[in-house]
């Protein structure tokens, strides 16, 4: 069964600890994504659960790649959840990906999550968004939205990416500038109707 996925395009690097590979950000915030849906920051009920296996990943891949680095802590604000990610040392991929947070190329976070209570709120023209007031986080991701598409080209075609499946990953990011191809990581509404069970009313 596949977890809701919410990218937070707004999400921010709010400090870097070089000499340990640490990264303070948002991960999420109760602003409503690109397709309306609000996820409700307080609403988190599993955080005792979840720091016992605190995994970070790329973009929600739990197959291709493994786990970059493990959230040390998690700060559940009324707006936004603040987390600090440490990224794995002496691997290549979890590295290249820290330099490139830490040189403000990429930006973007994501939770996985399963709701535990949600609606569904009609939006004009017909269409409807959802609003999940309480839920479990899975994991979160770092994902591929550049804070600077010609910055993530330059740092490819300088060389600073070694790791050759993230080259592969983010020379489709540093494409995509019109955010089509990664617009899944935004939308939870597909992946509710196709794969979760029915959601609670309030």
């Amino acid at each position: 069964m596949n977890p809701n996925i919410r990218a937070d395009p707004a999400a921010r690097t709010l400090n870097i600890d070089v000499a340990k590979m640490r990264i303070r950000s948002v991960i999420t915030t109760i602003d409503p994504d690109r397709a309306g849906d609000v996820v409700v920051p307080i609403g988190l009920k599993n955080l005792d659960d979840f720091m016992t296996n605190p995994v970070v990943l790329w973009a929600h891949d739990r197959v291709r790649v493994p786990p970059i680095g493990s959230c040390e802590w998690i700060d559940i604000q009324p707006r936004r959840i603040v987390a600090e990610t440490r990224f794995a040392q002496g691997v290549p991929f979890a590295e290249d990906l820290f330099r490139l947070y830490e040189q403000n190329v990429l930006r973007g976070w994501s939770i996985g999550f399963v709701p535990r209570r949600a609606r569904r709120v009609p939006q004009p023209g017909g269409s409807t968004s959802l609003y999940v007031s309480e839920w479990d986080l899975l994991e979160y991701s770092a994902v591929p939205i550049p804070e600077n598409p010609g910055a993530l080209t330059v740092a490819l075609q300088k060389g600073l990416v070694r790791d050759t499946t993230l080259r592969d990953w983010l020379r489709l990011a540093s494409d995509d500038r019109g955010g089509e191809w990664f617009r899944a990581f935004d939308v939870m509404r597909e992946l509710v109707e196709a794969d979760e069970p029915p959601v609670h009313s309030e």
